[in-house]
């Protein structure tokens, strides 16, 4: 998706989440009606362990966001050069620190910086 500029289709007709679930997500329904897709949403799932203990790596899974376009980019780059998950996350790191710097304190956004040139 990456590789191409991507424009969003008017389905005519705002979500509908019952008739969704009635028939637009079932394989074969026999009645289907217009709908447009739903928004899906991601989350970060820790445990209370875990985010009473972790501190920054918890500040850091809380603050983390990205649009799916820099998502798609990513992974089209990653088709364009054959590159594995840690070449691509070398590359988000050095073409896009407008984005990933936030999710870290300074201190920990100049190591990670000075580690991935």
């Amino acid at each position: 998706l990456g590789k191409y500029e991507m424009v969003r289709l008017d389905h005519g007709v705002p979500h509908d989440k019952e008739e969704w679930d009635r028939c637009t997500s079932i394989t074969d329904c026999p009645d289907p009606k217009k709908n447009a897709w739903s928004k899906s949403e991601v989350y970060t799932v820790v445990t209370d362990e875990f985010k009473n203990r972790a501190g920054p790596a918890y500040d850091y899974l809380s603050s983390r966001s990205w649009p799916n376009s820099t998502v798609n980019k990513l992974l089209a780059w990653m088709a364009d050069n054959q590159a594995t998950g840690e070449d691509g996350a070398r590359h988000f790191l050095k073409e896009s620190e407008d984005i990933w710097t936030p999710w870290v304190s300074p201190e920990a956004a100049e190591k990670i910086k000075k580690a991935v040139m």
